[in-house]
């Protein structure tokens, strides 16, 4: 339909209501997308508190009597790699150990690997891999430093290997599952912290 105005042109009659139709695609698009982001850096948070209690306060929290806080009181370092599993002293140890500290930093690879592809870095498998072995030798430096548990080359390859296999997830699994990982390690966390402040003191 037109309509004529006083001119006698003609002009061409919207629809009722077309030109005020709301973006609801658009909207819904973006408050996902701050949800997604929201729980990605909250889950990220929680994290890195619970990276700090596992390797930097060992010597004042345990996990239910997995190691003697006692025994990470003084500073000690080994740069001799798996001499851990010559003649341990308990057999499961070194196996503890060893796969503990690969599960503790694939959250650490899977976030950062995520962040660095949000700002679209270049390499971000490499960077992430990169940056999990910088920090993991900052921690053990750290613990040196203040005397804090034991500084292992050990620790360092294992972590790095932990952060390789959480970038590899974080490439492989799609948004909607980032978020559900997201949301377990975020659990899974604070499950774990819960843990540590309970049996630590209560003991």
């Amino acid at each position: 339909m037109s309509t004529i105005h006083a001119s006698g042109i003609q002009a061409p009659q919207v629809p009722h209501g077309s030109h005020h139709a709301p973006p609801q695609k658009d909207e819904s698009v973006k408050k996902s997308f701050n949800a997604s982001s929201l729980l990605f850096a909250f889950s990220f948070g929680v994290y890195l508190v619970l990276l700090v209690m596992m390797t930097l306060l060992k010597s004042r929290l345990s996990l239910g009597g997995l190691w003697n806080t006692e025994a990470h009181q003084y500073r000690s370092i080994d740069l001799e790699l798996f001499n851990g599993f010559i003649d341990p002293p308990i057999w499961w140890g070194p196996w503890t150990n060893t796969f503990g500290n690969i599960a503790l930093f694939m959250p650490f690879g899977f976030f950062l690997y995520k962040m660095l592809r949000k700002f679209n870095h270049r390499f971000p498998f490499v960077e992430t891999i990169l940056f999990a072995s910088v920090t993991s030798l900052s921690i053990e430096v750290l613990q040196w430093v203040f005397a804090i548990g034991y500084s292992d080359v050990d620790d360092l390859l294992f972590n790095t290997i932990g952060g390789l296999i959480g970038a590899s997830v974080a490439a492989l699994v799609s948004l909607k599952s980032s978020k559900v990982v997201s949301g377990i390690i975020m659990g899974g966390s604070l499950s774990v912290m819960a843990m540590m402040m309970y049996s630590s003191f209560t003991a």
